[in-house]
């Protein structure tokens, strides 16, 4: 059935439609919270909230993104507000203009040094991290992208840019090196 008439069946009272939405995106959802909330009980307990919060808000869902697109959005926000209620403190590295890209793709395309380039992932802001698992791991086009994150999908690109320097800084120098 096409998601359209079916989330119209849900609003006309057909509340359990509800489930083919968690059945069909559930994983997906659970799959951006958990790149920035590693404890599986709150990835699980943030991603219930998202579908909750996705359910209460279905009347306003128009069709400018995919339902997918949207929920995830959902769930990114979600996840965020719950971050900065727990205040976590990010590394905050500036961007050095001097910086080649050669010398950022040597060192970010080195395969003997994935663990060190997912421990540097994890100690970046949550936005820049969703970036990152958007673009590179789920390979999600740039529109959808932008309306995840909420920003103009002009500057995908440039964040990209920025966090790859961030992670060469990171690698590079330590985190106690900035």
């Amino acid at each position: 059935m096409d998601e359209q008439r079916l989330i119209a069946r849900i609003l006309d009272g057909h509340e359990s439609d509800y489930g083919y939405f968690l059945e069909r995106y559930g994983g997906e959802v659970f799959a951006i919270v958990s790149r920035l909330v590693p404890n599986r009980e709150d990835a699980e307990e943030l991603t219930q909230d998202a579908f909750v919060r996705a359910y209460s808000r279905l009347d306003s869902f128009i069709g400018r993104s995919s339902f997918s697109t949207w929920v995830c959005r959902i769930a990114y926000t979600t996840t965020v507000s719950w971050l900065r209620k727990k205040r976590i403190k990010y590394l905050s590295i500036e961007d050095k203009p001097n910086l080649s890209d050669r010398e950022v793709d040597e060192v970010l395309d080195n395969e003997s040094r994935l663990d060190e380039l997912r421990n540097a992932i994890a100690l970046l802001r949550p936005d820049e991290q969703m970036l990152l698992e958007l673009y590179y791991f789920e390979s999600r086009p740039m529109a959808d992208i932008a309306y995840i994150l909420d920003v103009e999908p002009g500057t995908i690109a440039t964040r990209l840019h920025r966090i790859r320097r961030k992670l060469y800084t990171l690698m590079k120098h330590g985190k106690d090196n900035k």
